[in-house]
């Protein structure tokens, strides 16, 4: 992994799918970092067993965290107490287009936001401490509002395809989540939070929804809201369920990052936002190859995303750089088409590489 700067944090994610739709990464920031062990699952649109969050719920954890803990750094920095601070998010994201023709795509829409404020301040002020933390402290919103366009290259079978994109050395020279995945243990020094993620509520839509993300033409929207709020201790609990299609509700611990005081007793935004990538290009990877029915024995991906908070409050994030490693009986151009294809589906290259709005609303006020 490459080294990074003091106000930069690169987060590697080794990934692989496991049974069904389900998959595992392991998420590490910087050499020697934190590292963070996450597994996901799809709802029934998708034939998931629905045990774990699906990919766009960790995505969704990971701004929410993120605005919220800039939130409470712009007014810490402020010296003005906050004694509630909640996030209503409201993310949309669409798929349109026919798999079979190379033309389906996944677009994405405006990302609606609300903060409820209490605390020692006016409400133009707690307006304005969100307007800097959204718009001028978040690498989430540099993400989201930057034109970020992905890089890949491809192992196919142990071996490099040639490929006009190019990668980071250090990138192409990482170990096959294969050989690497086994060797990460749980740590012991019990500084963890408890039910860091755990599905609160299987609801009955869930329960007799189709597999619609399975069919070969789409057109439909993808609805995700997360309520969010920071609690006494200084984690941010987020509920996350996807509104449509209809699925289960999952409740996921965050802390901020380390460069904002976090004590790294859950995942903190950079995390759930680089797993998120991860987890939903590798959910496109298997549903495209099941729709064309390619010959895709095994696949995996290490991936890096790069982010800054920089000086002066002048966030920035990098492109996604990802290998993906396949295990196939196809052709070279047919995992060629396999990766664009699964690019070209991904919500959240999708939201990478197309700017996107974010409306957002604060109310705020005094403290009773």
């Amino acid at each position: 992994m490459a080294s990074a700067t003091p106000d930069q944090a690169i987060v590697r994610v080794h990934a692989r799918a496991l049974d069904g739709m389900q998959k595992e990464a392991v998420a590490q920031c910087g050499p020697g970092g934190d590292s963070w062990r996450l597994v996901c699952d799809e709802g029934p649109w998708l034939n998931g067993t629905d045990l774990a969050p699906f990919p766009l719920a960790f995505f969704a954890a990971g701004l929410a965290s993120s605005w919220l803990s800039e939130f409470m750094a712009e007014a810490k920095e402020r010296l003005i107490p906050v004694t509630r601070l909640e996030l209503r998010q409201d993310n949309f994201y669409s798929m349109e287009g026919s798999a079979l023709l190379g033309t389906m795509s996944a677009g994405v829409d405006p990302v609606r936001l609300r903060f409820l404020v209490v605390g020692d301040a006016a409400a133009e002020e707690f307006q304005d401490i969100g307007d800097i933390a959204v718009n001028d402290r978040s690498p989430a919103t540099a993400a989201l509002q930057d034109d970020l366009e992905s890089l890949f290259a491809i192992r196919a079978n142990g071996e490099d395809l040639p490929d006009p994109d190019v990668l980071a050395a250090s990138l192409m020279a990482a170990t096959d989540p294969v050989e690497s995945m086994g060797d990460c243990l749980p740590g012991s020094d019990g500084s963890f939070a408890d039910d860091i993620i755990r599905k609160d509520d299987a609801t009955d839509a869930a329960a007799g929804a189709d597999a619609v993300g399975l069919k070969s033409e789409q057109k439909r929207t993808v609805h995700v809201a997360t309520r969010a709020r920071v609690r006494p201790d200084g984690l941010i609990e987020m509920s996350v369920q996807c509104m449509q299609p209809a699925g289960s509700r999952f409740i996921m611990l965050g802390d901020a990052a380390r460069e904002r005081g976090g004590q790294c007793r859950a995942p903190d935004p950079l995390t759930y936002l680089s797993c998120g990538v991860a987890f939903c290009y590798m959910t496109q990877i298997g549903r495209y190859a099941g729709i064309v029915k390619q010959k895709l024995r095994d696949y995996r991906i290490v991936q890096d995303t790069a982010f800054s908070f920089g000086p002066e409050h002048a966030p920035a994030a990098a492109q996604v750089e990802t290998v993906v490693c396949l295990d196939t009986d196809e052709p070279a151009e047919a995992s060629r088409k396999l990766v664009q294809m699964a690019e070209q589906t991904c919500y959240v290259h999708g939201a990478y590489r197309s700017p996107t709005e974010i409306v957002l609303e604060v109310a705020g006020s005094d403290s009773e």
